[in-house]
């Protein structure tokens, strides 16, 4: 008796085991085709409705760049630089709560998203530089709008001076190039693992929180953001003689280059390939 009760209880084990390993296997799956999916109606949005909202995100993260400011203006001469910027991290993500709830097209957002359709034959590479491409000139239109209205509104309300402008924006672009780069790739590789995470649940304080939790750790980091670090750096451009048009260019051009490897590269090609070929034999 005993010996049967001990076997009867190894196998139903084993199923448990089993039926365990099935549901995880159905939920990657279920996360992966709902960015496939999600990716796949992006690419349906005319271009101007694309560019219209990839406008209105550039303006809406620049809360975050306000609040950057705000933050740095009121802590300056109470506490150390360093442990300013490291403070960033609590006012960050508000500019991306605003964006991602309110469903505005952001770059980096949208980067392992659209790639994902690619890898999976429904689109093509052409369609995937289009579309980025609307969503960049919105985004980078939408954050020089807000670096402008900002940088006139901001000094006259007593919020901070366009001083600071100058010190947040120099201090984002003060890196060597290879340092702009390789940080916008961690910077995007997060974005990309938010885009992840946010489709694996539905419950609205949940994706709060893993929008905080992730752009905070960009924020904490001092990862380089390119549509937030666009407003930073252009801001800087406005007020300072000593960064010129060229540099705000260059540190453009890098940033969005690394933002799109992290996310299109290492979580849309990486997460695609090994749980499509980790999980496909076991649906």
């Amino acid at each position: 008796m005993k010996t049967e009760q001990k076997d009867q209880e190894k196998y139903q084990q084993q199923l448990e085991k089993k039926s365990s390993e099935v549901r995880g296997a159905k939920k990657y799956s279920d996360i992966l085709s709902r960015v496939i999916h999600d990716g796949e109606e992006i690419f349906k949005i005319k271009n101007k409705a694309m560019f219209l909202s990839a406008v209105i995100a550039g303006l809406e993260i620049g809360f975050s760049y306000f609040l950057v400011c705000t933050l740095y203006y009121l802590l300056g001469g109470t506490l150390e630089v360093h442990i300013i910027f490291k403070l960033f991290s609590v006012v960050y993500p508000v500019g991306f709560i605003l964006v991602i709830l309110g469903k505005s097209a952001l770059f980096t957002e949208q980067t392992s998203v659209l790639a994902l359709p690619v890898l999976n034959g429904q689109r093509t590479i052409w369609e995937l530089l289009r579309i980025w491409s609307v969503v960049i000139i919105g985004n980078v239109i939408g954050g020089i709008i807000f670096a402008v209205f900002i940088g006139i509104l901001g000094p006259q309300l007593n919020l901070f001076t366009q001083e600071t402008m100058v010190e947040i924006g120099s201090h984002v672009i003060s890196q060597d190039s290879w340092v702009l780069l390789m940080s916008a790739v961690v910077a995007g590789w997060l974005m990309g693992l938010l885009t992840w995470l946010l489709n694996s649940t539905m419950n609205s304080l949940t994706r709060v929180f893993l929008i905080i939790m992730i752009t905070g750790v960009i924020g904490f980091g001092g990862f380089h953001h390119s549509i937030v670090g666009n407003i930073e750096v252009f801001g800087a451009f406005l007020h300072s003689d000593t960064i010129s048009f060229l540099d705000y260019l260059w540190f453009l051009i890098l940033v969005l280059l690394g933002n799109g490897i992290g996310g299109a590269v290492v979580v849309g090609l990486f997460k695609y390939r090994i749980f499509e070929s980790n999980y496909a034999e076991k649906e």
